[in-house]
């Protein structure tokens, strides 16, 4: 928790001694602060966010800055994003889905995770993948950090983020345990973690 708040600290104050607006280029040390300069970053709460395609990346920040997305304790992220233009959002996006994608490889409950392949398959699979990555359109999933996919995944359960009718379908099918199942399931990948 200690190197959680550390972290969230030295975000705080990239934010507030940021640069000024115009160049993406000039915002990137607000986001490698947490998500790091290679987009995977170390801290347990923040996504992975190299490799991700970049129309998936600007959505994602738009909903943040329009309030589709709520941010975590500390609010970091709605703060970095209020000051961004829409070049701004674009240029970042497309910085971060060119670099390549890396597994976490955090450690996992095996037994859930088995069960969450099954789940997998019948209700996410078609767009995230079932043995690895899927639709390119879709965030990716397999191998993204165990607190960040829980809480996306309660935040989704309880309709407090913006999500496409089938996928608030899917995770609106889901128990608690089911979404436990899952996020160690996404954990499990570690293709290209090497």
């Amino acid at each position: 928790m200690r190197k959680f708040l550390a972290m969230a600290g030295i975000c705080g104050l990239i934010v507030f001694s940021g640069p000024a607006l115009g160049d993406a280029s000039q915002h990137t040390p607000m986001c490698i602060g947490c998500h790091g300069a290679d987009g995977i970053g170390v801290m347990p709460d923040v996504p992975i966010i190299a490799g991700i395609k970049a129309e998936v990346q600007e959505n994602a920040l738009r909903a943040y800055q329009d309030g589709g997305r709520k941010c975590a304790p500390p609010d970091v992220m709605c703060q970095i994003m209020s000051s961004l233009t829409e070049d701004d959002i674009t240029e970042l996006a497309v910085l971060f889905a060119e670099m390549p994608y890396k597994p976490a490889g955090e450690e996992f409950d095996a037994a859930l995770a088995a069960k969450g392949e099954e789940i997998n398959e019948v209700n996410c699979g078609f767009c995230h993948g079932t043995q690895e990555p899927g639709d390119p359109g879709s965030s990716i999933v397999h191998g993204q950090r165990i607190a960040y996919l829980r809480y996306v995944m309660q935040q989704y359960a309880a309709g407090e983020r913006e999500q496409p009718p089938p996928m608030e379908a899917a995770v609106k099918s889901l128990t608690p345990e089911q979404i436990e199942a899952i996020v160690n399931y996404y954990a499990s990948y570690r293709v290209g973690s090497e």
